[in-house]
């Protein structure tokens, strides 16, 4: 495992989901906040996944790029 930017915001959505979790089972009544929070916490882990999948197809956009020039495929010329 990678202990990069993303994969501490994916620990801090999982934080938060059961942080919140936790106040919504103490508290139901007030569940506007918690619920915010859910959300907040998977939009968190969403957005780390998609951005670590960026990464992963520029890293592999790169080297099929390197493969192609030096196996002699140059689209360009």
């Amino acid at each position: 495992m990678r202990w990069d930017r993303h994969t501490l915001t994916e620990f801090g959505g999982i934080a938060a989901l059961v942080v919140v979790g936790a106040l919504l089972f103490e508290d139901a009544g007030a569940a506007f906040v918690p619920v915010i929070g859910m959300v907040g916490g998977v939009a968190a882990m969403a957005l780390a996944n998609h951005e670590r999948l960026k990464q992963r197809i520029e890293s592999l956009e790169t080297r099929l790029a390197q493969a192609e020039w030096h196996g002699g495929i140059n689209r360009a010329g």
